[in-house]
Formats: structure tokens, sequence, C-alpha cells
């Protein structure tokens, strides 16, 4: 029998990992939709880039343990909902999430050691910090935001070396072929 897959996939603000995850689905992934409070951008559809939720549902998500792992991001919160993610698992499907180095932690810790499934992580780097910039502008983010997003690149870019794989995404199609050659 075939172990499903939880793939972790990470990257600074605009590095990509949204889209990687959505055209995994065309490869047989499960995209667990993430729960947030921060405010929808324009192009975004709840429930399918994030499940957009007020803080009182998402703080009594926590208090319930309707949540995997959560963090609050920028003033903002995010979390994973625990039905979501096991629904697919007992299906057999794999799975890909987008989530930052926490979030990362948690699931490692908890799906790790776990003969069950076979958990991976991959980390993007993007191919340049004006490349990130462009597209943070390209989807409307504003000067303040994109400023403060690029200060904790080094961060994010310093924790890469504690995932399984790490891939500059500088051509989507040959980020998604290593991802699929180093998982599958």
């Amino acid at each position: 029998m075939r172990i499903p897959r939880i793939l972790v996939i990470s990257s600074p603000s605009g590095g990509g990992k949204t889209t990687v995850a959505q055209i995994l689905k065309n490869f047989g992934f499960s995209h667990i939709t993430t729960a947030t409070t921060r405010e929808r951008r324009p192009y975004e559809r709840d429930g399918i880039d994030y499940h957009f939720v007020d803080v009182e549902t998402f703080k009594s998500w926590i208090r319930e343990g309707k949540l995997l792992e959560w963090a609050e991001i920028y003033g903002n919160y995010y979390g994973v909902p625990r039905e979501n993610l096991y629904r697919e698992l007992e299906r057999g499907r794999n799975v890909v999430l987008t989530l930052d180095i926490n979030g990362k932690r948690a699931l490692e810790g908890i799906f790790g050691g776990d003969n069950r499934y076979k958990f991976v992580s991959v980390f993007l780097l993007p191919p340049s910090i004006e490349e990130l910039e462009r597209r943070m502008r390209e989807r409307g983010e504003d000067e303040l935001t994109i400023k403060r997003r690029i200060d904790k690149v080094k961060e994010e870019i310093e924790n890469a070396r504690e995932y399984d794989f790490t891939v500059v995404n500088s051509d989507l199609n040959e980020t998604v072929k290593f991802i699929l050659c180093k998982v599958l």
C-alpha cells in the first residue's frame, strides 16, 4: 500500500508557494487550505486560497482543538484545520500545505515519526530580492507591507537548512518537476 505524502512548502512572501501548491493539485495532491483572520485580497477566493474567518471564530477553533497548529503572523492569525488534513489523509491522498517555519516544525513534530505517512518539506528560494518585491507589488501589497516582509527574508532564508529540500523558484515548471521527483 502506498504511503500518503504530507508535503509542506515554505518560502518568503512572494516566493511562489501558493502557486506551486495549486499546480500540484494537477498531480494528485490535495491542497489543504489554511484559515486566516487577515483581510482577503481582491483576487483571493474564500475556501480556495484561505478560509477567511473573523478573530472570534479563529479563537473558538483554538479553544475547541480544531486546529493542528496556529500562529499569529503580522498581526493576523493563521492555522491548519485538523479535520481538513485528516480527511484527505484517511482517503489515502497526498496533501500539500503552505506554511511558515513554525507551522512546518509543528506538523513535522506531529507526523515526522508517524510511519503511516511520509513527511517532506521544501523551501522555495527566491531568484532575487528584486523579484520578490516585484511579485508583491504585482499582487497589490502596499509599500509598508513589502518593506516589512523583505526585512524578514534573510531570517526566513536562514531557516531553509531545516527543510528536506530547497529549490530556487525561478522557473515554475522546473520547480514543480523538482518537487515531484523528490516527493513521490
